[in-house]
């Protein structure tokens, strides 16, 4: 079973930039960027990074990023796009580390806040992303970005009142935000509030015809009024703009089937099925569009292969449900001292979906406990192999790592842990005293520090913090 947070991971890296790039130019991306003038040297570097990225040399063009580096190292710019670089590849606590180090230079950098933001929303890890949001409107107050870019989330959790209210307060700063309009519509979508959405839409769209996000909801909503007048334009547009928008061509399709245009809306699905072949919305309606275009042994083939995709999804969720709740149970049982009977739970859980992250790392955490620290290796390995930036899988793979005498791969894993939960004092914990191990005194200390401050009544860390500063 894909794991569900690397295909939401995926669906956003496909927009980083534009995310990026549109949320911080409300604010004006060349004044950042023009605050910390790039050397000589490493201005071509940078500029020969840029091309590298616009034609796909994402490899290449990190190489020249870090060779930027080595000559201005105190640019947050060059860590900025380092980072974004980065994202691209799905390289999240580089990234993570890359934007963080921007902020050590410039600790109020607008635009290195809301990237790692974009980075812990993307890992959904919204807490943190919240965190970073807040304080960057706090720092920021006369820029629309930050509460933008909190809207933007709230609308993900499906928060629409807050949304709202982030949203409002963008527009109040720039009334002329087509991004923070077009983000509000859907929120009075969302809430049913028709009248209201296409207010907001028209006032966006006047001001960019081609924003294709404000032209497909418009769209979605002129056709729930079937309106087909209306929305068609808006569709076409969006495909136009977008080619390989799929929900845009799908809107388009299905609008023209019912406008009885059936050989032109079956043309549409095609395109879909071709790049995407288990698009069972798209062989659905391509069924019918074939029917309707008096295709009829077409549309009963595709009838066919619709009913065993479809039978396979279901089959694919039903597992992964069953599979979800054994973990569940597998873990209550752990926690109530009744490890052997979490591990049976936990074997059935994998027999019905092997791709099962969550109980590869129990299974971890449970060998781990029983001493079986290969065991533990290997599950957690598993577990990462799934979903590379579950932080407790690897956190556990530290703490055994470490069990197995290899205190570099411990140290990695666990600094990667606290890159994407900068939360867990218990892993600074433990990364202090991996530290320590390896004579690295100094990012040992710090690394408790962290956990001290994280939990400050916790006598264990205090300990050790004191301790550490102790030792020559």
């Amino acid at each position: 079973m894909p794991n569900r947070i690397i295909q939401k991971v995926r669906a956003a890296v496909k927009l980083r930039l534009i995310v990026s790039l549109t949320l911080v130019g409300q604010v004006g991306i060349a004044r950042l960027a023009l605050s910390q003038a790039v050397s000589p040297p490493a201005a071509g570097l940078e500029t020969e990074a840029r091309s590298l990225l616009a034609e796909g040399r994402i490899e290449e063009a990190i190489a020249r990023y870090r060779q930027a580096l080595e000559a201005a190292p105190r640019n947050p710019i060059l860590w900025i796009e380092l980072g974004e670089a980065q994202r691209s590849l799905l390289r999240m606590p580089d990234a993570i580390a890359s934007f963080r180090k921007a902020l050590e230079l410039r600790p109020d950098h607008e635009l290195a806040q809301l990237a790692l933001a974009e980075c812990y929303r993307q890992l959904t890890n919204f807490d943190e992303a919240k965190r970073l949001l807040r304080a960057a409107a706090e720092a920021h107050r006369e820029s629309p970005a930050p509460p933008l870019a909190l809207g933007r989330l709230e609308i993900q959790l499906q928060k629409y009142d807050e949304a709202a209210e982030m949203l409002r307060a963008a527009l109040a700063i720039d009334p002329e935000n087509v991004v923070a309009r077009v983000y509000l519509a859907s929120v009075h979508k969302a809430r049913g509030e028709v009248d209201a959405a296409l207010e907001e839409l028209d006032r966006a769209l006047a001001r960019e015809p081609d924003n294709a996000l404000g032209l497909y909801i418009r769209a979605t909503l002129h056709a729930e009024r079937n309106d087909a007048a209306r929305a068609l334009p808006d569709a076409e547009r969006v495909v136009q703009l977008e080619p390989e928008n799929t929900r845009g061509r799908l809107l388009l399709a299905s609008l023209l089937v019912r406008e009885r245009r059936c050989p032109a809306g079956a043309e549409q699905l095609e395109k879909i099925v071709a790049a995407e072949p288990a698009n069972t919305e798209a062989m659905s309606l391509l069924a019918g569009a074939y029917q309707c275009a008096g295709r009829s042994e077409e549309a009963l083939q595709v009838r066919k292969r619709f009913a065993e995709l479809a039978k396979g999804d279901q089959t694919e969720r039903e597992g992964g449900v069953q599979a979800d709740h054994l973990v569940r149970e597998a873990r209550k049982l752990a926690q109530d001292g009744r490890p052997n009977e979490a591990l049976i739970e936990l074997k059935r859980a994998l027999e019905l979906d092997s791709d099962n992250d969550g109980a590869y790392t129990q299974l971890a955490k449970i060998q781990f406990s029983a001493g079986r620290y290969e065991i533990a290796r290997e599950a957690a390995e598993r577990a990462l192999e799934h979903n590379p930036y579950q932080s407790d899988a690897l956190y556990v793979l530290g703490r055994t790592l470490a069990k197995l005498n290899d205190y570099a791969g411990a140290r990695d894993a666990l600094v990667q842990t606290t890159l994407i939960n900068p939360l867990d004092a218990e892993a600074f914990y433990v990364l202090g005293q991996i530290y320590d191990v390896l004579g690295e005194r100094k990012s040992g200390i710090e690394a408790l520090e962290k956990a001290v401050a994280l939990e400050p009544g916790n006598e264990s860390h205090a300990r050790a913090l004191e301790l550490a500063k102790r030792k020559p």
